[in-house]
């Protein structure tokens, strides 16, 4: 009898199909991930401030500061992950006695299984972008080397890639770039836009030797272009400013 009631006390403590996982839930993880977001604006910001004034020790703050933010969003997305996952499973109507052990172990499970920190953080769009950034303050037309010292042994060490902050179309500073998701090739906005038939949903990408199609839905506004154009054109009217006054 007294196992019984024991079971019948788990039993209204298990997590069923009844079970209502609230609304409020995922409010609260998309407010922390808003919340993550901004703090990586104000950090991008700050660091390019600090790159500007020749600051490399406040740089390498705020680029560790940052890394904590990328794993912040990682063990959030873990997290979710793994409650998602129990979700599902009580949906499919499995009854989970000990939820807390459970997850923790669901959670420990899925975090085994991914990437090493340095990999991963190398890896991440949000940090890349970050990166990207900073470099842009001093090396606005060129690539910025990778992130990825795996294999530096091996490496030939080659001089720094010029990049092209002309529109291919209007032969011009990029206005408004946007790039496409399929080849990677970047354009002024309303230059490529122009070339879209009324009719058309995709174009062949006009970049010579490029065998890609174009949609509108590829074409994706790119920030970090965007930063790079505008850095180089004050590097040059500061450049002409210069040549002006030295003649």
């Amino acid at each position: 009898m007294a196992e019984q009631t024991l079971q019948n006390i788990k039993d209204s403590f298990a997590l069923n199909t009844n079970t209502n996982f609230k609304p409020s839930i995922a409010n609260d993880i998309n407010d922390v991930y808003y919340l993550i977001q901004e703090g990586q604006n104000t950090i991008t910001l700050a660091a390019q401030g600090r790159e500007e004034t020749g600051k490399p020790d406040e740089v390498a703050a705020l680029d560790s500061t940052f890394k904590n933010l990328v794993n912040l969003e990682h063990k959030l997305n873990l997290q979710k992950n793994a409650f998602d996952l129990m979700k599902q499973r009580i949906d499919s109507g499995e009854k989970i006695i000990n939820p807390i052990k459970y997850y923790e172990d669901l959670n420990k499970k899925i975090t085994e299984e991914s990437a090493n920190e340095e990999v991963r953080i190398n890896s991440n769009q949000k940090y890349l972008a970050f990166r990207q950034h900073i470099w842009n303050v001093n090396h606005p037309e060129e690539m910025m080397p990778s992130l990825d010292n795996s294999n530096d042994d091996d490496d030939i060490v080659m001089g720094p890639t010029k990049i092209s902050l002309k529109c291919p179309i209007t032969t011009i500073w990029l206005n408004e770039p946007v790039t496409s998701n399929k080849c990677k090739h970047t354009y002024s906005k309303k230059a490529i836009y122009s070339l879209f038939p009324s009719h058309s949903h995709a174009i062949a990408c006009p970049i010579p030797g490029c065998n890609k199609t174009v949609a509108r839905t590829d074409l994706m506004d790119d920030p970090v272009m965007a930063d790079r154009v505008a850095r180089a054109r004050n590097r040059k009217e500061e450049q002409d400013t210069t040549e002006f006054f030295d003649v």
